[in-house]
């Protein structure tokens, strides 16, 4: 029996927008619920975040996330509230034994302001 070789070319990137190494605090609730997840994110873009959450959710599930932002002027932490959905999640190990999940969510339906406050932290940060 022959081999067939078959090349692999590399996949085009699907993200249309760049990704920043943030780190940053978060908090996730889902529409119908009241569980809070804390979240640490590690990768952010106008397009959504990769983060390590306190709590699993499946994918497509829509939250509500809030971003902790420092303010340019104060230095303070500010609320970003965005709406969000859960493309991709797995358990991860933790060194205490408590689970922890890595989530990559997209975000759905930014509005021009939450959009522009983000795009100015990511350009200064």
């Amino acid at each position: 029996m022959s081999r067939i070789h078959v090349e692999r070319r590399p996949r085009p990137e699907r993200r249309s927008h760049a990704r920043f190494e943030r780190t940053i605090e978060a908090h996730g609730t889902p529409e119908a619920g009241d569980v809070v997840a804390r979240m640490i994110a590690s990768d952010l873009s106008l397009g959504g975040l990769y983060c390590a959450s306190s709590v699993n959710f499946p994918e497509m599930t829509r939250l509500a996330i809030r971003l902790m932002l420092p303010e340019r002027r104060t230095g303070s932490l500010e609320p970003l509230e965005v709406d969000a959905v859960v493309v991709r999640h797995r358990e991860i190990p933790s060194a205490n034994g408590d689970p922890r999940y890595e989530l990559a969510l997209f975000f759905a339906g930014m509005s021009d302001a939450q959009r522009e406050r983000l795009a100015r932290y990511l350009a200064i940060a």
